[in-house]
């Protein structure tokens, strides 16, 4: 995955995003019209919203979302990231 990836939500593929009772981020993604609905609370919530939102390079995002340092959290957000990609929920645009 190169620096810079623009990512989008493929057509067919809806999603919302939310607050759990705690209110931290949660998304909903699913393939429409029936799904399998994938929840994304937390960290994979950011990841979601740093890919489809725009704005820089994913892992710069979430690292400066989550306060961490874009070489600790690059394999794990690069990881994730390639497994929205292999379930057709992103992909490069």
């Amino acid at each position: 995955m190169t620096r810079q990836t623009h990512w989008t939500v493929p057509r067919g593929v809806g999603w919302t995003e939310a607050a759990d009772d705690r209110g931290r981020t949660i998304v909903y993604v699913a393939p429409l019209p029936n799904g399998p609905v994938s929840v994304l609370p937390d960290q994979s919530a950011v990841i979601w919203l740093a890919a489809v939102e725009g704005g820089g390079d994913v892992v710069d995002v979430v690292a400066d979302v989550l306060g961490h340092d874009a070489d600790e959290v690059r394999a794990d957000v690069e990881a994730f990231v390639a497994e929205l990609v292999e379930r057709g929920l992103l992909h490069r645009a």
